[in-house]
């Protein structure tokens, strides 16, 4: 598989017959195969997760497009002539080969486990760790309990998990990526959410350094990984 990087916690994977895309806001986007099918994910309804404008994708011509959202979505922004698959936590559904089931968030939305042409992709959202210095211990400790849960639900195995690295966590950036890490088998890690601070993914990196993961560098301009 390929794999762009655009921004923030938007990415393109192509396979060899389809395309997914997550999270996309918005911008500069090139589909390297327009006859190819493009499943277009988005996780939750934060703004920098979801725009409407993803729904101009519908328009293009070519292979068939159709947007899988969660339900936390308003269901009035969707134009009427768009194929729409509703999602929320722990559903499953199979479409154009891909098939794709969900996890809860520990924030909003959902989290997507998806099996595509034999690799097993997780797409985290806002689903993650989130410990943040000004909260309680009472939250914190809940909110590792609930992420930590989410996590048992995941395969032993993955090939792909795209996971939040948020610099606003401070010291506490890294926690969801390493739990994941210690619990889950991944292949290749890719860092998300971190805004414009790229820095997170070489500090990442050296962090797991011992785990045999492979973590991508990502920087603030669009990359492409290629036969991941």
């Amino acid at each position: 598989m390929n794999c762009t990087y655009l921004f923030h916690s938007t990415f393109l994977l192509e396979a060899e017959h389809v395309m997914l895309l997550f999270d996309y806001t918005g911008g500069p986007l090139e589909l390297p195969d327009e006859k190819k099918c493009l499943l277009v994910f988005a996780s939750h309804r934060h703004g920098d997760h979801f725009n409407e404008a993803i729904f101009s994708l519908a328009q293009r011509q070519g292979g068939p497009t159709v947007f899988i959202l969660s339900s936390d979505i308003a269901t009035h922004l969707v134009p009427h002539h768009v194929q729409v698959r509703w999602m929320g936590p722990y559903e499953e559904i199979s479409i154009h080969d891909v098939a794709v089931r969900t996890l809860a968030s520990t924030d909003e939305g959902v989290a997507f486990v998806i099996q595509a042409e034999g690799r097993t992709i997780y797409f985290a959202g806002d689903l993650n760790h989130w410990h943040w210095e000004g909260e309680s211990e009472a939250y914190n400790q809940q909110m590792k309990r609930d992420y930590h849960a989410q996590l048992r639900l995941l395969p032993t195995k993955l090939d792909i998990a795209f996971v939040p690295v948020d610099p606003r966590l401070g010291p506490f950036y890294s926690l969801g990526a390493k739990d994941l890490v210690e619990r889950v088998k991944v292949k290749t890690l890719i860092p998300m959410h971190f805004w414009k601070d790229s820095s997170v993914c070489a500090n990442l990196k050296a962090e797991l350094k011992d785990t045999g993961v492979e973590v991508l560098q990502l920087t603030n301009e669009i990359q492409t990984w290629r036969n991941l």
